[in-house]
């Protein structure tokens, strides 16, 4: 086979581009550490990196909005815990103004203690979170949770029922607040049942000592609403089951201090002399008796009033006992909610935990794929090195070659 000079020229310079091309190839991996520079490298691995680097991404996002959601509850943990020393606080003062032999002016004392507490939950209630939110509106996040009319006494909710959600991981959507109507104005499914004076009454009858007869009755859960009666100097009650609207008992004789079955599943004990027509209420998780704004409201109310006669006392002492009740439901609703708020947080760590170790595997995949071995690459580095140089020698050779040479 013969070869001209120009294709012996061409075939020399070839070779002395392509070890140049693998020696900058080379270098350029061992410079930026990756031995996918350009996805022509490795085609395949590199569609992989791409899939494993936006995994990478999508975790990355998954763990800022943990961070969000922990910022939002921590935030809620802080009232809610506020709360609850709150209302810790309230319980000794309604044993405190349960003395009969209190003075209207150390019931003042006390009702003026309950306005600091009462003040105190209302702020709670309306607290906002870093970003100036209001943490227990729901979906109305730029309006007070509760307002409160000095008036009536009343509190108003104005939030709504929204639960705002973050998804924290792939297959996790967590809710990041609860509402007011949830902390405020609920009770647990297990709330006790709370009785309630008519404010008409006129006697002296207080209810004492509400039991629970049978949980597993019928009309447990159910309102009853007793009445008294008084047929010639005859004292009698009757009581009918609100919820289903039938009469229990009717005109059945009464002794004051006698205990009452209240249906199949409730008893309560009626101390004093009842009026005609006196009545009591009694219900479990009724919207009048879970908020514990008013219940704290309603109470210093009646602490201010003169307890100057047996029907003044006894309307005292009906609204300590009701609010005694009313504020164990709501503690332990409060206790409920944060317990919730705990687990929540908790679920966090573990998210955080599985998270830091999925960013670790996908890390290490992504490193196995595109980043380059440096021992190898210093190995291939040298060896294209003395193949370029081979080839310059080898090419400079053939060019001192003549015939003249070879005579």
């Amino acid at each position: 086979m013969r070869l001209s000079t120009n294709t012996i020229y061409a075939m020399g310079s070839q070779a002395i581009l392509r070890q140049q091309s693998q020696v900058a190839d080379i270098g350029q991996q061992l410079a930026s550490g990756r031995r996918i520079v350009t996805p022509a490298d490795d085609p395949r691995a590199a569609a992989q990196a791409l899939n494993v680097s936006q995994a990478i991404q999508v975790n990355e996002q998954f763990a800022d909005s943990r961070e969000i959601a922990r910022r939002n509850l921590s935030a809620e943990d802080n009232e809610l815990d506020s709360v609850i020393n709150a209302l810790t606080a309230a319980k000794p003062r309604l044993v405190q103004a349960g003395n009969g032999t209190l003075s209207d002016a150390d019931r003042e004392s006390i009702a003026t203690q309950l306005d600091g507490i009462h003040a105190q939950l209302l702020g709670n209630a309306n607290a906002q979170d870093g970003n100036g939110r209001s943490i227990f509106s729901g979906y109305k996040s730029d309006a007070s949770a509760f307002t409160f009319d000095e008036t009536s006494g009343q509190s108003t909710y104005n939030g709504d029922a929204g639960r705002r959600e973050l998804r924290v991981d792939s297959s996790r959507t967590m809710p990041i607040n609860d509402t007011g109507d949830e902390v405020f104005a609920s009770v647990t499914s297990g709330a006790s049942y709370v009785a309630r004076a008519s404010a008409s009454n006129a006697g002296s009858a207080v209810f004492q000592n509400i039991g629970v007869r049978d949980s597993g009755a019928g009309d447990y859960g159910d309102s009853f609403e007793v009445t008294f009666g008084n047929n010639a100097g005859t004292l009698t009650y009757s009581v009918r089951n609100t919820t289903t609207n039938t009469d229990v008992v009717s005109d059945a004789a009464f002794e004051p201090g006698q205990t009452l079955d209240i249906g199949a599943s409730m008893s309560m004990r009626v101390g004093g002399t009842p009026a005609d027509g006196d009545s009591f209420t009694l219900g479990k998780g009724r919207p009048e008796d879970s908020n514990i704004l008013d219940t704290i409201a309603g109470l210093a109310a009646q602490l201010r009033q003169p307890s100057d006669s047996p029907a003044a006392a006894a309307a005292l002492a009906n609204t300590i006992n009701s609010a005694q009740r009313q504020l164990d439901n709501s503690l332990d609703n409060v206790l409920s909610v944060r317990s919730s708020l705990g687990a929540r947080l908790n679920e966090l760590d573990t998210l955080d935990n599985v998270g830091a170790n999925r960013d670790v595997n996908y890390k290490s995949s992504l490193s196995n794929l595109q980043d380059v071995d440096p021992v190898k690459a210093i190995s291939d580095y040298s060896l294209a090195q003395v193949a370029l140089q081979f080839s310059q020698k080898t090419f400079a050779d053939i060019q001192q070659m003549s015939l003249f040479s070879l005579v």
